[in-house]
């Protein structure tokens, strides 16, 4: 009366057989990677000082300074006005 039944058994069955055919595919992409030169990477990894002054390079602009010449006057920049005044009129 203990006998196991195929009917009992098949629910266990499927996701069993899943993950061991997804396994298998894996390991075939895995065992690919590393045979075939074609699919191999040939960047080199980057040390944190390369990614770290790259991002900054990226995020921070370039500040110029000007330096007036000689002969010229200096050009001040125009003062700025609140909001609720108006330039006089002439």
């Amino acid at each position: 009366m203990n006998r196991i039944l195929a009917q009992d058994i098949a629910p266990i069955l499927v996701p069993i057989i899943l993950v061991a055919v997804f396994g298998i595919i894996v390991l075939v992409v895995v065992l690919v990677k590393r045979k075939v030169k074609f699919f191999q990477n040939d960047e080199k990894p980057k040390s944190d000082r390369e990614i770290a002054a790259e991002e900054l390079d990226r995020i921070l602009e370039p500040i110029e300074e000007e330096i007036p010449e000689e002969g010229k006057p200096e050009e001040k920049p125009a003062e700025e006005k609140p909001e609720g005044e108006e330039a006089p009129k002439e």
